[in-house]
């Protein structure tokens, strides 16, 4: 039987000080060595330490998580798990979502790019990169964790690209659902108008809550009908930011009191 070779010729007696190569995350260097299955390894490129196993260093099976791991950009840490239990961290599954909908270049990402074109372009700040500073930064916020609660990226800014702490804030579903843009629903003209061609008119309709969309008129012009849309729809935000004012977060509050429909949304 032909003997194992290892990435990392090591042994117990005289590794520590060695430079060693890993599989995946680049060059380390052992610190100290007390016994076989507590050794410390520093990582050359971003200085991480952590303790392992000899026989993982001699598989190079040795993980730097400070390198970006995950879609290239997002860096794990150190500091919280992203599994507790067998069960992935409310934390994590958002990050990760978050991340996929950026940087994931697979098909099923693409899929999703083409179904919701307004992740199109979208990036992830240099902080939200950080899976700790992400993990902080949740706690902190109001409607985390909340059931059917999303985060959200568009309503503070309107049109905004980049997940950040200061464009981001978690709103309910009955919220966000009025936010949502239909552009390939739409056809061509201007949010909540179309074209009735028995009344050989431009029709208003506004959607509110889950229900039917509520008929606001038909129109000589495509204007006309938007403008009426826009009053109604602007009106209507006010009126459900006051209603979740005590549970939201006073930026969505303010930025729905602020909403202004424009005609090319």
């Amino acid at each position: 039987e032909k003997t194992m070779k290892y990435l990392n010729d090591v042994s117990y007696k005289d590794c520590v000080g060695k430079v060693c190569k890993s599989k995946s995350s680049g060059d380390f260097k052992i610190l100290t060595c007390n016994g076989a299955r507590n050794v410390e390894i520093q990582f050359l490129k971003t200085g991480y330490k952590t303790t392992v196993y000899l026989g993982s260093i001699r598989n190079g099976y040795v993980k730097d998580r400070y390198l970006p791991s995950v879609y290239g950009i997002g860096i794990i840490g150190d500091k919280y798990p992203s599994r507790i239990g067998g069960f992935t961290t409310k934390e994590y599954m958002l990050w990760m979502d978050m991340l996929k909908r950026c940087y994931s270049d697979t098909n099923v990402c693409d899929v999703s790019k083409k179904k919701y074109p307004t992740y199109e372009g979208c990036e992830v700040s240099e902080n939200f990169k950080s899976y700790e500073y992400f993990y902080d930064w949740c706690q902190n916020q109001i409607g985390f964790g909340v059931k059917g609660w999303h985060l959200d990226k568009d309503l503070l800014i309107k049109g905004n690209k980049v997940y950040s702490e200061s464009t981001c804030v978690f709103i309910p579903s009955a919220i966000n659902s009025l936010l949502i843009k239909s552009d390939k629903i739409r056809g061509k003209h201007p949010i909540g108008v179309y074209w009735r061609n028995t009344k050989k008119a431009f029709v208003a309709q506004v959607n509110k809550s889950k229900g039917k969309p509520e008929y606001l008129g038909s129109f000589k012009t495509e204007l006309e009908a938007f403008n009426a849309y826009k009053e109604v729809k602007e009106n209507y935000l006010k009126e459900i930011a006051n209603k979740w004012k005590s549970q939201i977060d006073i930026r969505a509050y303010e930025a729905l009191m602020n909403y202004t429909v424009d005609i090319d949304d």
